[in-house]
């Protein structure tokens, strides 16, 4: 069970984000407001974005 941060880029405007691995909320792109993650009750579910590099 490893919890860490990720640097996403969004689909939309390709902006990066920094979010974590666990989230619990919907999380939304700080430029454009597309939907970047939803929770699924363990690990973020990615619905609008792509994984950059995982940060340690």
């Amino acid at each position: 069970m490893t919890n860490h941060f990720l640097k996403v880029s969004c689909r939309d405007c390709g902006s990066e984000s920094i979010i974590f691995s666990r989230a619990t909320t919907s999380i939304a792109c700080g430029v454009c407001s597309a939907t970047l993650t939803k929770p699924s009750g363990g690990k973020a579910d990615l619905v609008g974005c792509t994984v950059v590099e995982a940060l340690n």
